[in-house]
């Protein structure tokens, strides 16, 4: 047993030696000297570094510097500090301080503050701090920077190779003046290891807490990452990076693993990354944030999902194969960032199934009455054209069924421009109404106020669809297919301008149209029956009229539309007229001309027995408002019975009286015309 009561003798004499060694070198090296060394550093780089307290030495847990009162601030305003910090220890190798020279590998930061704010103008406080690095010639070495110490002895200086960074109770906060926003990131704690370019991958771990006006509660945040970075702090790896969210019910994650690259300090950064995130529930991120949005469907807004491949440069971002799935639609193609003199953007999506209703708010009950009301008016809402300009884009989105305001929009594609305000709409295609939509225009942005221009059109349409979704009215309903084609002009400053300065005109076409609740065979058997003074049949006339082989010219005027000209027919008979809609008034009213081909109106219609009334067009005007509309509104249009009753009486007159016709006229004429006015 006796060497191991010699051993321990050893030992214990050889730390009081090494005891020795170390207070006798702590004690001849002043490491204060090093204060002015690196305040001139910093100021070098453009920033003003404030020490409150001396530069002392730490012995426990490691042997370490520390700086107590730090502060941080833009050169020009030092009295403006940035970053302020209770204490940062620097850990020292041992080796090389056995040999008076100084080798920082740890920084520990305690409670560092960080102020960072945007003035009215949107200049940000730390701008100063990087305009005057950017000024400097950038210059990297393969080594971590040196600060060199005037030579006292054999002292070398002090060097820093940072293995490890530690920051305990941080905190960082952030205002904007202009959105009169405020961030605060709370209860900052980070240990990362190996943290030497060139080394290997360390471990960096992270966690804070976020608050501010813009959200309803805190979050907290958890990274974890393992990440290694390239000689010269040119390139960083990540592999992979977590990021997690929580505030109550809302749950996120964040994944990131490639790197980012540059070949010098003055070339561009090369980005390669994995992105994938995903955030379920969403609905809580949504509350989290001030943004109440109340949904038709409680059952969406459950999950949102994102999943990419990054790569570019800060310039231009390319994001292929893009990934987005939002509840049960998922969402293929890609996208692609633009940072040059104008933003850009392009963005390429093919998604599945969407019922937007679902995401859409109930109207509520002050919205109902007004869609109840015809007389309720809405104030303008101004177009936002300052917003729509100072960008570009291509937008390339498709669907293949698209569910919104209870209509069903099959294989939906929409392919847009946008140039600084100019907004060129290449194609809008899509199932619709039961036939084909296919439209093209143009939206100006760039003046005082917009000008827009539309066509397009719309095959074998169900045109009940259409009246039921633009022009809702219980009472006059259309139904059966046709075509529609038209051209648009509009323009102004705001949505009520829009209305007003649209023109537009659309051609209609149909087969087969039926027009509720009127029957124009019922109105020219009416006449018939007056002119030749029989009775009308007895049948059950149906509130309904089928027009065949319909062709109408419209015209819109603002809330106005005038029906130029109208041909069709129905049964024997031929439709000939004109007509106008008040949009604004919600009335109609339409002048008619029925012309009976044949002597008899149809197979159970009426029959017409005087050759005169055959193949000519009678009057029939067809006037009232939507909301009163009924079998009455279509009668014989006394304004224009004048002249027929003329014609045809001056006819019986020359047949039956010869030359004494102008005087037996005026009387028949003054009894027939009672009789059309019963």
């Amino acid at each position: 047993m006796a060497w191991i009561t010699r051993g321990l003798i050893f030992l214990l004499v050889l730390i009081l030696l090494l005891a020795g060694a170390v207070t006798w070198l702590f004690a001849g090296l002043d490491v204060n000297q090093y204060k002015p060394q690196l305040e001139q550093l910093a100021a070098k780089q453009g920033v003003a570094l404030k020490l409150d307290g001396d530069i002392g030495w730490q012995l426990w847990p490691n042997i370490a510097l520390k700086l107590e009162g730090i502060q941080l601030a833009p050169l020009p305003l030092p009295e403006q500090p940035l970053v302020r910090a209770d204490a940062i220890s620097i850990g020292v190798a041992l080796m090389p301080l056995l040999k008076k020279r100084i080798e920082a590998r740890e920084v520990v930061l305690m409670a560092p503050q960080i102020d960072l704010s945007v003035d009215e103008r949107g200049r940000g406080n730390w701008e100063l701090i990087t305009e005057a690095i950017e000024a400097k010639q950038k210059q990297q070495a393969e080594e971590p920077p040196k600060l060199d110490v005037p030579a006292d002895g054999d002292r070398e200086g002090l060097h820093f190779a940072l293995e490890k960074l530690r920051i305990e109770d941080g905190r960082i906060r952030y205002r904007d003046a202009r959105s009169e926003s405020e961030y605060i990131v709370e209860k900052l704690r980070v240990s990362a290891d190996n943290l030497v370019p060139g080394g290997e991958p360390g471990q960096v771990q992270a966690s804070a807490e976020v608050g501010g006006n813009a959200l309803e509660q805190p979050v907290e945040l958890k990274l974890n990452s393992s990440l290694a970075l390239d000689k010269g702090l040119n390139g960083l790896r990540l592999q992979p990076l977590t990021i997690e969210a929580e505030s109550g019910e809302a749950a996120a994650q964040i994944n990131l693993r490639g790197f980012l690259r540059r070949s010098a300090a003055d070339q561009p950064w090369q980005i390669q990354l994995n992105l994938s995130a995903e955030a379920e529930p969403l609905r809580p991120w949504l509350t989290l944030t001030g943004t109440e949005l109340a949904t038709q469907s409680g059952a969406v807004l459950k999950r949102f999902s994102l999943e990419t491949d990054i790569q570019g440069t800060e310039k231009k971002l390319d994001l292929t194969p893009l990934q987005l799935q939002l509840d049960d639609t998922i969402f293929a193609g890609s996208a692609q960032f633009r940072n040059d003199n104008i933003p850009g953007l392009d963005l390429t999506l093919r998604g599945g199934k969407l019922v937007l209703d679902d995401y859409l708010p109930p109207p509520s009950p002050a919205e109902e009455e007004e869609q109840a009301s015809p007389a309720a008016t809405t104030e303008p809402t101004p177009l936002p054209l300052t917003a729509m300009r100072g960008f570009t884009a291509k937008l390339n989105l498709s669907l293949e069924q698209l569910n919104a305001v209870d209509l069903q929009v099959d294989r939906p594609q929409l392919q847009l421009t946008v140039d600084n305000g100019l907004y060129r709409l290449q194609k809008l295609s899509a199932g619709l109404y039961g036939g084909q939509l296919n439209s093209s225009g143009q939206f100006n942005a760039r003046g005082q106020s917009a000008q827009a221009d539309l066509s397009g059109g719309l095959t074998g349409v169900e045109i009940f669809e259409v009246q039921k979704a633009l022009f809702p009215n219980e009472r006059v309903q259309l139904s059966g297919k046709a075509d529609i084609n038209w051209t648009a002009q509009t323009s102004g400053k705001d949505t009520e301008q829009l209305q007003k300065q649209l023109r537009a005109a659309v051609q209609l076409s149909s087969e087969q149209l039926a027009i509720t609740p009127f029957n124009l065979e019922k109105g020219m058997c009416q006449l018939v029956s007056y002119a030749e003074k029989t009775p009308l049949p007895e049948r059950e006339w149906p509130a309904r009229t089928r027009l065949q082989d319909l062709r109408a010219d419209i015209v819109v005027e603002g809330d106005k539309v005038r029906v130029q000209e109208i041909l069709a027919g129905v049964e024997n008979i031929a439709l000939t007229g004109d007509g106008e809609v008040d949009l604004e008034q919600q009335e109609f009213d339409f002048a008619l001309g029925l012309s009976l081909m044949g002597n008899k109106t149809s197979a159970d219609g009426c029959t017409v027995q005087n050759e005169r009334w055959r193949n000519r067009p009678l009057p029939l005007r067809c006037k009232d408002s939507f909301a009163d509309a009924g079998a009455g509104s279509c009668k014989p249009d006394s304004r224009r019975l004048d002249d027929l009753l003329r014609e045809e009486l001056r006819y019986k007159a020359e047949k039956k009286y010869g030359e004494k016709v102008e005087k037996k006229v005026e009387e028949l004429k003054d009894k027939l015309k009672g009789l059309f006015n019963r």
